[in-house]
């Protein structure tokens, strides 16, 4: 009784284990799913399971022979079970001779015999344990042969003894069919392309009638689309498209905007306003009049600027036009968005360049010209003040016989000339004569010394204060008659120059003459010179500032221009400062002036201490704002616009050291509100340092754009925030910039 116990729980073991492999089996197959929610737990259920199984099946025992042979299995081979069950002729249903199947492997252990009879065609399952699948063509099923994919698993008892081996086989014939279909349309798919892309040379016909085949098409139009959205991802430009009608909708947009503007293309499609509200409030109104205005027909550009997502706004050149599509019911608007930020800013910088050029060249053709006309004009000049001592001479001998004879000559009688007469006009004549000559060599001496270049002077090494004294020495007296006061603010140990001690006292002297030239007569004037060393340039500044009647924009257009000169009437020749900036680009210098009229001028030479460095500067605005989306706006706008960066611990002291390292920057722009500090006080403070440098303060309260109690100094433009930059263009205009 205890042996059929004990049997009995082996047997129901062995019938467990069986389930258990039966149940990994059947996770490996999708088709067998809805097996495990009925797997019985006796082996009556598991009997009728794998035997109602639609996968055909059979299960062998370790001496080969079979337990169990499904009717699915039936089904496939044409082989009964009861004809197999309990022989080892499992090979029938697959082979003409006898051979090992998968299964009778796995039962002998035999792995390394698997290669032998399934080379190329198994792998190891990934799903079971001691498991593998096969896939193989047998021609002996059916009446053409199938494919079979086949899996066969180890068995194995409680104990994790081998008892025998489950295969499982899937009919796959017609996905093979299938698949070789496929493949043989896909061939022939591709052989008719490469017949149709050699005949699409001959005849445009072929072209139409192929294009007809459907699948081509799509996959040609695929191709296409696949190829243009390449070229439109790849070019540095926007495309895009939008309802050609208010309000304007936009129903493409190339990833590129991204890239270029920091917003995905979701932004502007699910938000049909977007794109309108991120253009600059000055231009918004502008672009879309026009757009309306436009939108029928033709194709048009606009410029704006638009707010990117990091709140700078760039310049947006807008290319678009009307699209009809072929059934004429709907039209679209295609464009393309091109930044250009830097091409703006690239196109302002070289107009201030250019005119600084055509200045330079200006002067430059100048003194060649003046060079030969000088040259020209001495010869005939020299040849007339050689003959007036002898005319002079001449008339001296024939004045007294004139005068002590009463000698007559009918054609002065006829013409009412007196011998008194002719003896009194003549001496005038003559002495007009020398005045003039002596005045005509004096011009072609400064014409000379304009157009001069003399290089074979050898340079010393100057003290810049010495040649100021010496300057203040010559013509302190002069400049004195109209000005009351001259404040010298000259700092210590300033580097040497190498250079020529007189020709820098000529060129302060000129300035000096000029400063108090401009000084109206019976006024309080007042000269300051300054000099110091600037690091940064490796340059000495010479500054000679007035308080005179300042000049307009003509009059500093041609201030350098030989001949030009305001004072005509009071004996003026206009070369002073020709030949001043002649003797300074001689040292390799350059002269910067600012002048506001009514409130004075300043001239700064800016002079290298080195002797083979060039100065080249260019004016610029500095901007006082913590604000970093207003600087982009600005810089945006204004190319030479630089940002005070504000750190904790921020001066004006710090801001007015600023400004005298950088002697370019020639217009201030604050904002009211500072952190620590009053826009007021600061005006008044940088006002102290640069009494001609214009300062324009912002705000948005209109509050704090009136000055505060006790400042007297008005700033030189006030604007509400936010304002329209051409406003500030047109302060700008108006109190002028810094020629350099």
């Amino acid at each position: 009784m205890r042996d059929e116990d004990r049997k009995k729980s082996q047997l129901i073991e062995e019938l467990a284990e069986l389930r258990r492999i039966v149940r990994h089996h059947e996770k490996s197959e999708s088709e067998q799913r809805w097996v495990r929610n009925v797997l019985s737990q006796t082996e009556q259920h598991l009997h009728s399971i794998i035997g109602g199984s639609p996968i055909p099946a059979f299960v062998i025992g370790k001496d080969h022979r079979l337990i169990y042979w499904n009717r699915a299995l039936e089904e496939l081979s044409k082989i009964k079970a009861a004809d197999v069950i309990g022989t080892s002729q499992q090979w029938r249903a697959f082979y003409k001779t006898m051979r090992p199947c998968m299964a009778d492997l796995l039962v002998d252990e035999a792995l390394g015999a698997i290669p032998k009879w399934y080379e190329g065609k198994y792998i190891q399952s990934n799903l079971l344990d001691e498991a593998y699948e096969a896939t193989d063509f047998f021609p002996e099923l059916g009446n053409r042969g199938k494919w079979l994919r086949f899996t066969a698993a180890v068995i194995r008892n409680a104990e994790g003894q081998l008892i025998g081996a489950i295969e499982t086989l899937e009919d796959i014939t017609e996905r093979k069919l299938a698949e070789e279909a496929l493949l043989k349309a896909h061939q022939m798919l591709e052989a008719r392309v490469r017949e149709r892309t050699l005949e699409l040379a001959k005849t445009n016909e072929v072209l139409q009638m192929e294009l007809g085949e459907r699948q081509r098409a799509e996959e040609v139009l695929r191709q296409t689309k696949d190829h243009l959205s390449l070229i439109l991802e790849s070019l540095p430009i926007v495309s895009y498209t939008r309802q050609a009608s208010d309000p304007f909708e936009i129903t493409f947009v190339s990833n590129t905007i991204e890239e270029i503007t920091g917003y995905t293309t979701q932004q502007f499609l699910e938000y049909p306003p977007f794109w309108k509200d991120h253009i600059h409030p000055d231009d918004r109104a502008g672009v879309l009049a026009e757009l309306r205005k436009r939108a029928g027909k033709g194709t048009h550009r606009f410029v704006y600027r638009f707010r990117s997502a990091d709140d700078a706004y760039k310049w947006f050149s807008d290319y678009w036009r009307l699209i009809k599509l072929p059934d004429n019911s709907t039209h679209h608007i295609v464009g393309a968005w091109q930044d250009i930020t830097e091409e703006r800013q690239i196109r302002q910088e070289a107009e201030l360049r250019l005119q600084q050029m055509i200045q330079t060249h200006k002067l430059t053709a100048l003194g060649e010209v003046v060079a030969g006309v000088a040259h020209e004009i001495n010869n005939p000049i020299s040849f007339i003040a050689y003959n007036i001592p002898l005319l002079e001479e001449m008339w001296d001998t024939v004045e007294p016989v004139l005068a002590g004879s009463d000698f007559t000559h009918p054609d002065w009688e006829r013409r009412g000339i007196r011998s008194d007469e002719i003896t009194g006009n003549m001496r005038e004549i003559i002495h007009d004569f020398k005045i003039a000559s002596n005045r005509i060599s004096r011009v072609i001496a400064s014409l000379k010394e304009f157009a001069r270049s003399d290089e074979t002077a050898r340079k010393q090494s100057i003290q810049v204060t010495e040649v100021i004294e010496g300057a203040l020495t010559i013509v302190s007296a002069q400049v004195m008659k109209t000005v009351s006061r001259i404040d010298r603010k000259l700092d210590g140990n300033l580097p040497l120059l190498p250079g020529h001690f007189q020709k820098l006292e000529q060129v302060i002297t000129n300035l000096l003459i000029n400063a108090h030239q401009a000084i109206p007569p019976n006024a309080k004037g007042q000269v300051t010179i300054r000099a110091r060393y600037v690091k940064r340039l490796r340059m000495v500044l010479i500054e000679i500032e007035d308080n005179g009647k300042g000049m307009n924009k003509e009059v500093l257009d041609h201030l350098f221009d030989p001949f030009f000169t305001t004072r005509r009437d009071h004996g003026g020749t206009g070369l002073g400062l020709s030949i001043s900036y002649g003797l300074v680009k001689e040292h390799n210098g350059s002269i910067g002036v600012m002048s506001r009229p009514g409130l004075g001028s300043r001239f700064t030479l800016f002079l290298p201490v080195d002797d083979k460095s060039q100065v080249v500067l260019y004016p610029s605005m500095l901007c006082v704002d913590p604000d970093a989306g207003f600087l982009k706006e600005l810089q945006a706008n204004f190319v030479d616009v630089t940002g005070w960066s504000f750190r904790k611990g921020d001066s004006p002291e710090k801001i007015i050291s600023y400004l005298k390292e950088h002697p370019e920057v020639d217009i201030l722009l604050s904002e009211v509100r500072l952190p620590g500090m009053d826009g007021w006080d600061f005006l008044r403070k940088v006002k102290a340092d640069f009494p001609l440098l214009p300062v324009i303060l912002y705000c948005a309260e209109e509050k704090a754009l009136k000055r505060s109690a006790g400042v007297a100094i008005e700033a030189d433009g006030l604007l509400r925030k936010p304002f329209h930059m051409e406003q500030l263009q047109n302060i700008i205009l108006d109190v002028g910039r810094q020629r350099l």
